[in-house]
């Protein structure tokens, strides 16, 4: 939970859409993936996206990433 701890400090000195706020989001929903939680993944990782592509654009590489990691995680839900 150290990353929802920074997910939330980043939030509020950084604001919401700082690529380092993305970055903490985007590793938070990884871990916990990681854990097996994956439709606490999903919500995170669509959190993640809808900013990425608001602050980087529908076709930059790290957006991209975030589809891919998102898409896993409705995979590993069967769906």
């Amino acid at each position: 939970e150290l990353f929802r701890q920074c997910l939330e400090a980043e939030k509020s000195v950084l604001g919401e859409a700082h690529p380092d706020t993305l970055t903490t989001m985007s590793n938070l929903a990884a871990a916990v993936r990681g854990q097996g939680r994956y439709g606490e993944a999903e919500e995170l990782f669509r959190q993640c996206l809808e900013a990425e592509k608001s602050v980087l654009g529908e076709t930059h590489p790290t957006t991209l990433a975030i589809i891919s990691n998102l898409a896993a995680a409705v995979q590993y839900q069967g769906r």
